[in-house]
């Protein structure tokens, strides 16, 4: 099945995901290319932006859950639209610089209008978009198109920073671009998707006897921990690539506008990663392709952590920055991807990706907090590096992962997903 009737339509409707895939997310993670600048316009420190981010990431791992659950029950038209249009609006609430209490209940919000009726919608919905044997391809697909989007409105809100008369103007520009970018996508998914996608039929038919069966069969599969364990890795070195801004305005001595330039670049290798990454998935199985970018990860975090930065040119830091960007976006983009490879069945999808997500995207309760301390705790680069020696223990744990859902994964072979 298709999540809209086909031809012209359908591939509008994936280009909506891909604008609201990402967007949805862009607000909460400003972070990641204007750190300094929401420190200093919003009054708030490396360790209170942090828990803003936490505050984020418990909501949000509270939902989870919840969220996989309604993908199984309900039309993705309703719970992606009325999220997009949800977060967007909330996001120009940011406009009034509320203060540290007023951001950390926005914070809040964004981890309920952003997860409970959008993530678990949104896997499914590309998991139905593609076939069955080119699961690598769409969900690389997707992330390549959330790549563009995340660099195309990075770039736009970096241009618009750098055109203001001052920081505070910059970031209320920045912040109208990712308010409105959302609930565009909102309003596109909405018009485009199909009431049927996302329903399996079950509607509120089915009884709490099937729901709960359904989740016990879901926990009862060696492969969805294993899953779960791989994207907990992955998406941690995905946050910690949210450091190489600060890292270079505070241990190379850099401008603003450098950091914001070198994480928007950062962004721009996602589309080519994830494509590449898609393509690569299909021929071999996702399950050891992840395996062999951990082992790049643990080299290109290990390098940050112990190289000196006395004497070493910018020139090696862009190296590591883009490298380690290439290969945390090469994950992002094929890890969803095992689903099919791990025989998960098709009507189970929104409930396992629940479970996966609750453990897999756990580091958002305690990753940007981490952070902030550790930038705080240890002045100037010390922090940084210390910070990068434990992402390249993650990376470590999440080889190991990957390499044992590999082999669980051989043994399934030829066993097809019910679809």
């Amino acid at each position: 099945m298709t999540p809209s009737t086909s031809g012209r339509r359908r591939w509008l409707y994936l280009a909506g995901l891909m604008l609201g895939g990402e967007s949805i997310y862009m607000l909460a993670y400003m972070r990641k290319t204007f750190q300094t600048s929401m420190e200093s316009v919003l009054d708030v420190s490396s360790t209170q932006l942090g828990l803003l981010n936490t505050a984020f990431g418990i909501l949000a791992l509270l939902s989870y859950f919840p969220s996989g659950w309604l993908a199984d029950r309900f039309p993705a038209r309703h719970l992606l639209g009325i999220s997009l249009v949800t977060t967007g609006a909330n996001g120009l609430f940011l406009l009034a610089t509320p203060g540290f209490y007023g951001l950390l209940a926005i914070h809040g919000l964004w981890g309920l209008t952003s997860i409970l009726m959008f993530w678990g919608a949104l896997i499914k919905a590309v998991r139905e978009w593609g076939p069955p044997q080119r699961q690598g391809l769409s969900f690389g697909g997707l992330e390549a198109g959330r790549g563009v989007v995340a660099a195309g409105l990075a770039s736009l809100a970096t241009v618009g920073y750098a055109r203001a008369a001052s920081a505070e103007a910059g970031l209320m520009t920045v912040i109208w671009i990712y308010s409105l970018a959302p609930m565009t996508a909102g309003l596109l998914v909405w018009c485009l998707a199909s009431d049927a996608i996302g329903d399996n039929g079950r509607g509120g038919s089915e009884t709490v006897g099937k729901r709960l069966g359904r989740v016990t069969a879901v926990l009862r599969l060696p492969q969805v921990w294993l899953l779960a364990a791989v994207v907990c890795a992955a998406y941690m070195l995905y946050l910690g690539s949210f450091a190489f801004p600060a890292f270079a305005e505070r241990g190379f001595d850099q401008t603003k506008t450098f950091g914001a330039t070198l994480g928007t670049a950062r962004d721009w290798m996602r589309p080519i990663a994830a494509l590449a990454a898609g393509v690569v998935a299909d021929r071999m199985a996702p399950a050891p392709a992840i395996t062999a970018i951990f082992v790049l990860l643990i080299a290109v975090f290990a390098s940050l952590a112990l190289m000196p930065v006395s004497g070493l040119g910018l020139g090696v830091l862009w190296a590591q920055v883009l490298l380690a960007a290439l290969a945390v976006f090469a994950l992002r983009a094929i890890y969803f991807a095992v689903l099919e490879e791990a025989a998960i069945p098709l009507g189970h999808t929104g409930t396992a990706v629940g479970v996966i997500s609750v453990v897999g995207f756990m580091p958002d309760a305690f990753a940007h907090l981490l952070a902030g301390w550790f930038a705080d705790s240890f002045p100037g680069v010390t922090g940084y590096r210390y910070y990068f020696a434990l992402l390249a223990g993650v990376a470590l744990a999440g080889s190991v992962a990957a390499r044992v859902l590999r082999h669980l994964n051989r043994r399934l072979d030829g066993v097809a997903p019910a679809r």
